[in-house]
């Protein structure tokens, strides 16, 4: 039933209560906010004024969302055409289990107009939500900024409120902060005055928005500036030591909102726009309106730091931010059923955004490997969700935050503009944010506009793409006297039972092939003649799978081999190929047999795709002679790429052999390829600091230096990670530093994670990397359940803390694990570890499946 939800194998019920939605009884319009903020003492004393409607039928309290505050005074008063009555309070009802206050009156209290004023308190926290401290050095002295962070629903642990996002009120906020530090909010500042060691800044009345969208940002803090064409300012601020390096975030973020104007056909309805890189920050980033908050290493470039991998990264999520501030922000879904109209969509358009100002990206390219094929890759489990995505209690939502919300639905968002074209799509978005700008929507209503602006059946051809979990792997059977095509749901461990759920799924498999699409589950090939070419999702805009009879894949590998194939369908192609085997439509070997064919491939996002792949079946089959016979195979198959691309970059390489040329030099030293390992090994002992080597290839330098290395290599590499300021380095470091063979330097690496030298943020990255050595993970498996209170304590409310289970999952294919992983969450099972828990399970049953069946085959293929 709807709500109610129990781990595999356990005997504890786990009750996920629906809340009740308080805009349902209370309706703000406007807030007047005033905070003084203590951060040395990391508290904070407030005031609200909520003005709103009572609706719905009269009661005897308004009850109103808070967490974790002390509301120490409030006062109801109701207006109506005679004037103002305050109501008595009988009683202030914190409800801790509700995250609410429930304010009884003896009176009657009818609907009408009323303003509520509260007065209470709170305390600064350390976990990276409400408002927290960013700490920093300048000089070698310790300094502090401070935020806030409320998406999801952290808005109630700084004042009290309706914190839904259908709750759009407008804001007047006041801050009562230290003397002399910057400080910012969603509008700019109307006035400031000095109170001897305190100043008072108020702010300009927001637009209508949601809670979540509230923020501010103080502290020591330098900016640059620019002016969009349309009169827009903008501005970047970051810690004095890193402002230099926005400049690149901040000439994405003009030309991103000069592109949006223009595309949404609306000007962007603020005077300013303040992007602000934080020390701290559980995210990548925060589309809070007028003032996006970034971690440091999604808005700097550093030329001596930073891979020209993150310089792309940074402008497709300042891409990503800005356009929410129309799709998002001026127009907001109604609940957090439908993130992924925020978050799926602002993906896909990041993409789009970025093409523009940098074609020779390929983006689209880039955008299968990136988010599709991720996609795919986690709504192949049982233990998946709908894009649409029943929510009964916000602390689910941090659940959601995944990638079905974002990577499967930007997908199905670009199958869609395949579907209407890029005009229509256009011009259906536009009338879609002008029917409801500063207005909350659902999913329909978006699929209203678009099908009224096309005429075409969008809301039919797309339903069953959010409405249902899962997609469908088409298999085509040419090799028969009548050739025929079938659909099912793929999943990758087999299931109790198969849905017999279809998708009206478009071929797209040329202009002459019928039929044009297939939304049965069996369904004849009526042709007189079929082509050897035929291919199934050509360009690979539809969000399905595709398996060919082996006959047909022999055809479609000469057409790779002599480059007749598109890098999109050459790419298509091998996914899908491997992801069948991993599910058992067909055996890994027929993969490993197709990729032969791609010994000239050039391009880095069928490169991706390859070495992802080999490195699942390193890791999967856990198998040393696997492992060992890999190596001689991969330095074949890498062997035209490492001789054309080498070490050091050329005049003549494209954006794609740049990011080619790290993943060829990392596969060949994995394959000890003698000449690359020598070379790494060389870089490595030469280098004093990590400006000596290139950031593009200090990974694959470390990687190797760690694979050959001992105590003394552990040691230069923490005193790097101790010095760096630079967020993506210290990153790339944690990676190095997790990645000994030596159970003392995983244990010692481990060790770092809950002391001074590991910033929170980072903590989930040392986890993951540690999981993913092979010889760390049972040593890490020990940690994370020794450390469980540390992480919940310092991680609770961070996506990343719901993602230990899969952390922990994807590092192991037998299921003798499973009994004493069960074990664990059994005893520390919550609502919102559901499915993360269920679908780790999953993980450990299809990769042992796979190893079952295929490690064998595998190692005689290999032997040969």
């Amino acid at each position: 039933m709807p709500g109610l939800t129990t781990p595999p194998n356990s005997g504890t019920l786990v009750q996920m209560k629906s809340v009740t939605r308080l805009y349902q009884n209370f309706q703000p319009s406007h807030y007047n906010l005033a905070l003084d903020i203590d951060p040395e003492a990391m508290t904070f004393t407030g005031i609200v004024e909520i003005t709103g409607k009572k609706v719905g039928r009269p009661s005897q309290r308004i009850t109103l969302h808070q967490k974790d505050l002390k509301i120490t005074a409030a006062k109801i008063t109701r207006h109506d055409k005679k004037g103002s009555e305050e109501k008595n309070i009988s009683r202030i009802n914190p409800h801790k289990t509700y995250d609410e206050v429930r304010l009884h009156s003896p009176d009657m209290l009818f609907p009408g107009e009323y303003t509520i004023e509260l007065e209470f308190s709170g305390h600064i926290t350390e976990p990276m939500n409400g408002i927290y401290p960013c700490l920093f050095e300048v000089d070698g002295k310790e300094k502090k900024l401070i935020a806030t962070q409320f998406e999801s629903h952290h808005a109630r642990e700084v004042f009290p409120c309706v914190d839904e996002p259908e709750a759009k009120s407008t804001f007047d906020l006041k801050l009562v902060t230290p003397k002399g530090q910057t400080v910012l909010a969603n509008t700019p500042v109307k006035s400031q005055k000095a109170k001897k060691t305190r100043q008072e800044s108020t702010f300009e009345t927001t637009p209508k928005m949601s809670t979540y969208l509230l923020a501010f940002v103080f502290g020591d803090m330098e900016y640059l500036e620019a002016t969009t064409k349309d009169g827009v300012q903008v501005r970047t601020y970051a810690t004095a030591n890193n402002v230099a390096f926005t400049q690149f975030a901040l000439d994405t973020a003009v030309k991103c909102l000069e592109f949006y104007n223009e595309y949404f056909g609306i000007p962007y309805p603020l005077a300013k726009c303040d992007m602000v890189a934080l020390p701290d920050f559980a995210s990548g980033a925060m589309e809070n309106w007028g003032l996006i908050t970034y971690r440091e290493q999604a808005l700097i470039v550093d030329p001596k730091n930073t891979s020209l991998g993150l310089k792309q990264y940074v402008a497709m999520v300042v891409a990503h931010e800005l356009a929410h501030q129309w799709f998002g922000n001026l127009v907001t879904m109604r609940w957090w059923t439908d993130l992924w109209l925020n978050e799926g969509f602002a993906t896909w358009i990041e993409y789009l955004a970025t093409d523009k100002q940098h074609p020779d990206w390929q983006m689209w390219t880039q955008f299968i490997v990136d988010e599709q094929q991720p996609g795919m890759k986690l709504d192949a489990l049982k233990n998946t969700h709908a894009i649409e995505v029943p929510v009964h209690h916000p602390d689910e939502i941090r659940t959601i935050f995944d990638t079905i919300s974002y990577s499967k639905g930007a997908a199905i968002i670009h199958m869609l503009h395949n579907y209407l074209g890029a005009d229509t799509f256009r011009d259906g978005l536009r009338y879609y944010l002008k029917q409801h700008t500063y207005g909350n929507t659902d999913t329909t209503d978006l699929w209203h506009a678009l099908g009224h602006i096309s005429g075409k059946p969008v809301q039919a051809f797309m339903n069953a793409w959010t409405s249902q979990p899962g997609y469908p792997i088409v298999q085509v059977s040419l090799d028969q006297p009548t050739p025929q095509l079938k659909q099912e749901r793929f999943y990758l461990g087999a299931p109790d039972n198969r849905d017999s759920v279809v998708w009206p799924v478009p071929l797209l498999a040329g202009s002459t092939f019928k039929p044009e699409s297939i939304a049965v589950s069996e369904q004849d090939i009526k042709a007189s003649k079929l082509p050897d070419d035929l291919l199934i999702n050509q360009g690979r805009a539809g969000f399905y799978r595709v398996v060919y009879d082996p006959k047909h894949v022999g055809k479609l590998a000469k057409l790779v081999a002599s480059g007749k194939l598109d890098v999109l369908d050459r790419l298509g192609l091998l996914s899908d190929s491997f992801e069948a085997a991993k599910a058992g439509y067909a055996s890994t070997v027929d993969s490993l047999r197709l990729l032969e064919a791609y010994s000239n491939e050039d391009d880095n996002a069928v490169w991706d795709i390859i070495a992802g792949n080999l490195g699942s079946i390193r890791a999967v089959m856990n198998d040393e002679t696997v492992r060992e016979a890999l190596k001689p195979y991969m330095r074949k198959l890498t062997t035209e790429q490492l001789k054309r691309l080498g070490w050091e970059a050329k005049s003549a390489d494209s954006h794609f052999d740049q990011l080619l040329r790290p993943t060829i030099l990392g596969m060949s030293s994995l394959a000890e390829e003698s000449s690359v390992v020598k070379e790494a090994l060389g870089r490595f002992e030469s280098m004093t600091e990590p400006e000596d080597i290139h950031p593009d290839l200090r990974g694959v330098v470390y990687g190797t230096a760690v694979r050959h290395g001992d105590a003394q290599t552990f040691d230069k590499l923490f005193s790097m990670h101790e010095t760096s300021k630079n967020s993506e380095e210290r990153v790339t470091l944690a990676a190095a530093l997790t990645g000994f063979k030596q159970e003392e330097l995983i244990k010692r690496a481990l060790t770092l994670i809950t002391s001074k030298s590991v910033r929170l943020q980072d903590a989930p990255y040392w986890i993951a990397y540690s999981f993913g050595n092979r010889h760390a993970r049972d040593v890490t498996w020990q940690w994370l359940k020794e450390n469980w209170d540390w992480l919940e304590a310092k991680l609770g409310n961070d996506l990343s803390f719901y993602r230990m289970p899969n952390y922990a999952a994807r590092a192991y294919s037998d299921t003798k694990f499973l009994n004493e992983f069960k074990e664990f969450f059994d005893s520390h099972m919550s609502p919102a570890f559901d499915r993360p828990v269920k679908q780790a399970i999953e993980t450990v049953e299809w990769q042992a499946a796979w190893r079952s069946r295929d490690l064998k085959p595998i190692q005689n293929y290999l032997k040969k």
